[in-house]
């Protein structure tokens, strides 16, 4: 029998009829199924994420303008987003626009997760019925009452139509481009009923993303201590002060912890990191109680979650949160701790700081401060005689930085040790070759001691080296033999490594490393005029100023680098202070792939004296003293170099 027109009708009247829903938008997602692009898939349950109550919560009042989320990797930023979109779909109807980093990236999200989880809401698809073909595309959907558009964090998306709601995930990652700003613009028209979201993992101190996230209450997450019921939010080292409550714990640190025994450090040498991930737990704050990474402990945790304001000055309509991975009862203790500890013994031993502050960014949340870290602070200066003997020292070397019309170079000489320990005995400014020939007599270092940035006008960089040489004698394994010994050229690459092969007893031994094989060059080339060829080196610019940069700011644990005395004030762009602080690192992201790069500050700033340590740096790998030597034992070489007679 078909159906009755009656039919249709009560079905329309039922739906229009029906209650209007009041509750929270958690509530609304217990009845969404995760399926596509999920890694938990099933019905969503608020009591296995407590910590996205509040955020919920702040996004559905009618007071808050605008939301910043800061917190760990994986621990379900991205599911706010793909949940709130079909609440307001459904129950709270505006135009919204989502940016992700990318065009491609939106795309590929909409397609694998977002569009999925929104089709499969009955009460959604109902209405996508009723949506012309042309009005549902994989990034866009034109239903009647509100406008869904997803895209890449661009100039066009940014600066199109208004929108009463603006997402922008993995804020982090536009930097200090502008771009937020004029997003969070495009809800302006709204100005009583806007949402403007910003989520992401921590970023950069005082880029685009912090800025915003400082506007906020900037609201911390809370656990209860199991034991004692101390409320703190999770810590990755925090020291307890002279004002602690018990003095047999001041001076000691909560947060993060692992045991430290013969288990987890055999014999005081390595760390065992499956030892101490077992090990693994966090010490609470006040009574110092060892929280094991147990279910029911996490558990218990996560059922004390609450936030604290730490911004409470900051207008009511700006709420922010933040949260670390630690958060997540489904991320081990255990994991975080050894991450951690791997990162500070990078940091600690070979002055290598990338794992450090993508463990901050990344698994704590947590925006990395290079200003409060390390970038403006000052190194202490350690007197000491320049022309008294230093019996660690095991090279002399000249190291010039060249500019471009080589009618300037920027002049060192330095004393090397074997641990790595450097000091600068001299710092000039030269306007000739032979001028710099006249600093590497004065310091009597070796011909083949002296290098010459030879990023501009190579060829005649060069060919000066070629001239300022001899032929020499050098020890290479029991035998003696004579070489051409000369000026020997360095040029930064963008490349972070190069492919090394040498020959061993039985065949070849291949590497990578931060340095090229020694190369010649033929000045004559193309001319028909035969001469000695010029030595030089290719150098990865990110490897040796990371090497650079904690010896630069005198880390504890990595080899001393000791400079002259400054001669102008830390504010003058020519000071050396200013000067070693003239690059800053940058993380760049392309096809989807990570690249680190340091760049300048600002381009008219000067840079010579980082550019000169920093081909230091790449000085000590070439020799041995970071990583292999590239040849021989390089202190054997000729000891009677006409520069030293």
């Amino acid at each position: 029998m078909p159906a009755k027109p009656t039919d249709f009708l009560a079905s329309a009247i039922r739906d229009a009829w029906q209650p209007p829903f009041r509750g929270e938008i958690y509530e609304f997602a217990g009845g969404l199924n995760l399926q596509a692009g999920y890694s938990v898939k099933g019905q969503f349950d608020i009591n296995s994420a407590p910590w996205l109550i509040e955020p919920f919560e702040a996004i559905r009042d009618p007071r808050v303008r605008m939301v910043s989320i800061q917190a760990g990797v994986q621990t379900l930023k991205s599911l706010i987003e793909d949940i709130t979109i079909p609440y307001w779909i459904l129950h709270d109807a505006g135009d919204c626009l989502f940016l992700l980093d990318t065009d491609p990236k939106a795309l590929k999200y909409c397609s694998s997760r977002l569009m999925p989880l929104i089709r499969s809401v009955p009460e959604i698809q109902r209405l996508l019925q009723d949506v012309d073909l042309h009005d549902k595309t994989k990034t866009k959907i034109a239903f009647h009452a509100m406008n869904l558009v997803v895209g890449g964090l661009n100039e066009g998306n940014c600066q199109s139509l208004t929108y009463r709601y603006v997402i922008v995930d993995e804020a982090w990652m536009a930097r200090a481009n502008g771009l937020l700003r004029q997003a969070r613009m495009r809800t302006t028209q709204y100005e009583d009923t806007s949402k403007f979201l910003c989520i992401g993992q921590g970023g950069i101190c005082d880029e685009d993303a912090d800025t915003l996230h400082k506007e906020t209450d900037q609201r911390e997450l809370h656990f209860r201590c199991p034991f004692c019921q101390f409320a703190q939010p999770f810590d990755i080292s925090r020291l307890r002060g002279e004002d602690h409550p018990k003095a047999d714990l001041r001076g000691t640190y909560s947060g993060l912890s692992w045991d430290t025994n013969e288990t987890t450090k055999p014999g005081g040498a390595r760390w065992d990191m499956d030892a101490v991930w077992r090990s693994a737990h966090i010490r609470c704050y006040q009574c110092d109680a060892r929280i094991e990474d147990r279910p029911e402990v996490r558990r218990q945790l996560c059922d004390s979650y609450h936030f604290k304001p730490t911004n409470p000055g900051a207008p009511k309509e700006f709420v922010g949160f933040h949260w670390p991975q630690a958060a997540s009862p489904r991320i081990s203790i255990g994991l975080l701790v050894t991450e951690y500890l791997k990162a500070k013994i990078a940091a600690a031993d070979l002055g290598y700081r990338l794992p450090l502050q993508e463990f901050y960014m990344k698994r704590w949340g947590l925006s990395w401060s290079e200003d409060s870290a390390d970038e403006y602070r000052a190194v202490k200066h350690e007197p000491y005689d320049i022309y008294s003997d230093w019996p660690e020292e095991a090279y002399r070397v000249v190291i010039a930085d060249c500019q471009r019309d080589l009618a300037k170079f920027y002049v060192s000489v330095f004393a090397v040790a074997l641990s790595g320990e450097a000091r600068e005995l001299a710092r000039e400014m030269c306007t000739s070759f032979d001028e710099i020939a006249a600093v590497q007599a004065k310091w009597k270092v070796k011909d083949q001691r002296v290098f010459l940035d030879c990023g501009y006008k190579m060829n005649d960089v060069l060919a000066e080296c070629v001239r300022r040489g001899h032929i020499g004698t050098i020890k290479e394994g029991g035998r003696t033999v004579k070489r051409w010994l000369c000026w020997t050229g360095l040029k930064g690459s963008g490349r972070e490594m190069f492919f090394h092969t040498r020959k061993v007893k039985g065949g070849e031994v291949k590497e990578w490393r931060i340095y090229s094989q020694r190369q010649n060059f033929d000045v004559h080339a193309g001319i028909g005029k035969r001469s000695t060829r010029a030595q030089w080196y290719e150098w990865s610019n990110l490897h040796a100023k990371d090497l650079l940069r904690p010896r630069r700011d005198g880390d504890a644990n990595v080899p001393k680098l000791r400079f002259l005395p400054d001669t102008l004030p830390n504010s003058d762009v020519y000071s050396h202070f200013a000067q070693m602080r003239s690059e800053r690192r940058e993380e760049k992201f392309a096809n989807g792939k990570k690249s680190a790069i340091w760049v300048l500050v600002k381009e008219s700033r000067p840079n010579h004296e980082w550019d000169k340590a920093a081909m230091l740096m790449a000085f000590m790998a070439i020799v041995g003293i970071v990583g292999p030597a590239e040849a021989s034992d390089e202190r054997n070489e000729d000891q009677n170099s006409p520069s030293q007679n």
